[in-house]
């Protein structure tokens, strides 16, 4: 899957769930590694908020958003919080529940990860 199809596709509902300036984030990347740099910077390890973000739409989203936001962390560097989310095992059954454009969303996001 192209950049372009990941951030018109599920993942817009996604980021769109995270907040407004996550959308942005989103709206404005023209690649996986530049929307990884800017969730980064973003996050700001001292306030971490791409990490509340995340963990306050996790208990909100569907479960096809939910996957395919947990290799969204993965993707961003934040592979340890999609682990928390789910004790450890943020691989198991991933697919489960998607259709497929998140299927093709997630395995973007997986192929896409440092």
């Amino acid at each position: 899957m192209k950049f372009s199809e990941f951030k018109t596709g599920p993942a817009r509902s996604v980021f769109a769930g995270l907040g407004n300036d996550w959308a942005a984030i989103l709206g404005e990347a023209y690649s996986f590694e530049e929307l990884r740099r800017e969730v980064i910077t973003h996050n700001d390890r001292d306030v971490g908020r791409f990490v509340a973000a995340v963990r306050r739409y996790a208990g909100k989203c569907s479960s096809g958003e939910f996957r395919l936001l947990l290799a969204v962390c993965a993707l961003t560097d934040f592979g340890h919080v999609a682990d928390e989310l789910v004790g450890g095992r943020a691989w198991q059954d991933i697919t489960r529940g998607c259709d497929l454009r998140f299927r093709a969303a997630i395995a973007a996001c997986v192929e896409a990860a440092p």
